[in-house]
């Protein structure tokens, strides 16, 4: 159960940050001092004090799962997996055998810890439809005060609580969604809306990753994060007036539901870098921007920047980075060497967009250096969409960064009136494979 609740505990919060090591080793290094203190000497294991604990954090856990407020979720959960690990621990280390037993003893501990995290990290993912292992996870916490003596009844009411608050959490995720499916890389859903207007969004994680309006008048229609205000929508106007009858070469690395491609014209080329094969399934089925694209449309299964590696230049006009699962933010793709990368593919006066819509991490100075470094000018656009009717669902605020040399282009009205200068942010290192501080972009 210790390590059922370490990684359990850890995949909401690097899902929805990022997955660098310091936000999976705070959960690895409470696990580990847990298991110091409880077998250390007994004197670490207050019992009434931590199965206390656990009675009032297990049910708050289960209460905060649906949450997306992790500024009051992620102290929570990792409170609360110091409590139960200590809890698991010190229970275990109260069992210690005779010592003529000793190996057999640590042995099954071994097994047991090997087997918690085969469960959340394997069985999981192919069995479980959602992120639902922290729930299934609390109640068996639960359930197991019903074991100890003198709380039987409170670990009843507890497990029934508990269960109860899941299940409400399980309904929220799942309430008014169409698809849910999940693989190793996250779970993608969607679900239709249908006031103020008929809409179908994808969601990656929590967080929505594109969306199409319904009915044949809509059809192909750019909306949320792509809309005309966006940087996306700027960018795909301004080099249609500056070049009518060129057609564009545009690579995005991550799919979503394939709103760029509702963006393009007879002639263009667009790829789209993937890494889900259910994110390609799913924007095929449930979203129709590849069926409808006038432009000649491949997609590249993999991760994208080692692909973009591997590939010849592509000279690309655009090439857009959003690969996002969730709010969580693959550092790889905002490195000097992933810049470089990028550079390789685009034309001279291509354009390089970053999608910089993050509720926790600020992407804007870090895109700023890395284009200073290559000698390229970056502005972000801040589409901040106004109340009018169908706004809810037909635009979303976003900000993406476009980075280029091309002068024509940034100083073209549609992307000037909405370019916005990013601060420097002093002492901020450029972002490297070997180096990121993602401490110091935290909001």
């Amino acid at each position: 159960m210790g390590s059922v609740m370490l990684l359990a505990v850890t995949n909401p919060v690097t899902q929805n940050i990022s997955s660098v090591p310091f936000l999976w080793v705070l959960p690895l290094a409470l696990y580990l001092v847990s298991f110091i203190l409880a077998f250390d000497h007994p004197r670490w294991y207050i019992r009434p004090a931590f199965i206390g604990a656990l009675v009032v954090l297990v049910p708050l856990m289960a209460y905060a799962i649906p949450s997306l407020d992790l500024e009051l979720a992620a102290p929570l959960y990792l409170v609360g997996l110091f409590a139960s690990c200590m809890v698991c621990h010190g229970e275990l280390a109260r069992l210690k055998p005779d010592p003529a037993h000793l190996t057999r003893f640590y042995l099954m501990i071994s097994l047991g810890g090997a087997l918690g995290a085969v469960l959340v990290a394997i069985v999981a993912p192919l069995v479980l439809a959602g992120y639902f292992e922290l729930g299934i996870a609390l109640v068996a916490l639960g359930s197991i005060l019903v074991l100890v003596r003198k709380m039987r009844w409170v670990g009843v009411v507890v497990t029934i609580v508990s269960a109860l608050l899941v299940g409400r959490g399980v309904q929220e995720y799942t309430e008014g969604v169409r698809v849910m499916e999940r693989d190793f890389y996250g779970v993608v859903r969607t679900a239709d809306h249908m006031s103020p207007v008929p809409y179908r969004s994808m969601y990656h994680g929590a967080i929505m990753h594109g969306g199409q309006l319904l009915g044949d008048s809509f059809r192909n229609t750019p909306a949320d994060y792509f809309g005309p205000g966006s940087g996306y929508g700027r960018l795909f106007a301004s080099l249609r007036e500056m070049q009518p009858k060129k057609p564009l070469a545009v690579g995005i690395v991550g799919l979503g539901a394939g709103v760029v491609a509702s963006w393009m014209k007879p002639g263009d080329a667009l790829v789209f870098y993937e890494i889900s094969p259910r994110v390609i399934d799913i924007a095929r089925r449930e979203f129709t921007f590849l069926q409808d694209t006038s432009a000649k449309t491949e997609i590249v299964l993999g991760d994208g920047r080692l692909s973009l590696e591997r590939e010849p230049p592509r000279g690309y006009d655009v090439l857009g980075i959003d690969a996002f699962s969730g709010d969580s933010i693959p550092m790889h793709l905002v490195t000097r060497e992933a810049m470089a990368i990028y550079l390789k593919h685009i034309k001279p006066d291509g354009v390089i967009v970053f999608q910089a819509t993050n509720r926790f991490v600020d992407l804007l100075p870090v895109v700023r250096r890395l284009a200073a470094e290559f000698g390229l000018e970056a502005v972000n656009i801040a589409d901040l969409p106004e109340g009018e009717d169908g706004a809810e669902y037909w635009y979303s605020s976003t900000d993406q960064i476009i980075v280029t040399r091309n002068r024509k282009l940034l100083e073209w009205p549609r992307i000037a009136e909405a370019a916005e200068e990013i601060a420097d942010r002093p002492g901020l290192p450029t972002f490297t494979d070997a180096h990121h501080n993602l401490l110091r972009i935290l909001k």
